[in-house]
């Protein structure tokens, strides 16, 4: 009958489209990573020099705030900076990363200004609150991990999360450290976590135009 064929139609056209679809996730995404600059909202930033050698080039601008309660010898926070940064890329996705063990200190100044604010899950204060915070301005709720976090420990958490953050150096809140290398194992156990689908995965710390291609993650 003209239903049925209609329907086979349907059937046959929908396994070529998954096919397709599959292929090209495979094949095409791939290469399609996007790729973001680290900015410190401490200590002395040329916010104007960094955007003259930059440009609109990066796919984010990812700022880093360190407080004394993870780091004791951060420098002060300076949380003006997002404002700049914000009229400097307008229309660039700022990343904002708090670390520190009382993030809600520093959430109602950088949410203004921040299209995704991670908070590690490590902090002292209940995650889900601050996600509730996060997500009521209409923002992305980001989880960042370090290597030492066991992710079977932290399940419950990363299915509510909208991105998440590995830092992949041994000492996160110091610079030029070096990628660590069981970070290619890391985001092998987060990439094969059955709700993978749910949050989208941002490396960062030791990243490098040679590991780049290894990195399964979307940012």
């Amino acid at each position: 009958s003209f239903l049925s064929y209609e329907f086979q139609r349907l059937i046959v056209s929908s396994f070529f489209f998954v096919v397709a679809y599959i292929l090209h996730r495979k094949f095409s995404f791939t290469d399609s990573k996007k790729v973001g600059i680290a900015i410190y909202a401490n200590g002395v930033e040329d916010l104007a020099s960094i955007h003259s050698k930059i440009g609109y080039f990066p796919d984010f601008i990812h700022v880093d705030i360190i407080d004394r309660t993870m780091k004791n010898d951060a420098e002060e926070v300076k949380t003006y900076k997002l404002e700049t940064m914000k009229a400097l890329w307008p229309n660039t996705q700022i990343q904002t990363h708090v670390m520190s063990y009382k993030p809600s200190i520093w959430l109602k100044e950088v949410i203004l200004y921040s299209d995704v604010v991670y908070v590690h899950v490590e902090c002292e204060e209940n995650v889900f609150n601050l996600f509730d915070i996060i997500k009521s301005k209409g923002k992305k709720a980001g989880l960042a991990l370090t290597m030492k976090t066991n992710i079977k420990d932290v399940i419950k958490y990363l299915k509510l999360a909208d991105y998440v953050l590995l830092l992949t150096i041994p000492n996160p809140g110091n610079s030029g450290q070096k990628f660590d290398s069981d970070g290619i194992m890391k985001i092998n156990e987060i990439n094969n976590l059955n709700f993978r689908n749910r949050f989208l995965l941002c490396i960062d710390g030791g990243v490098n135009e040679n590991i780049v291609n290894y990195l399964d993650a979307e940012n």
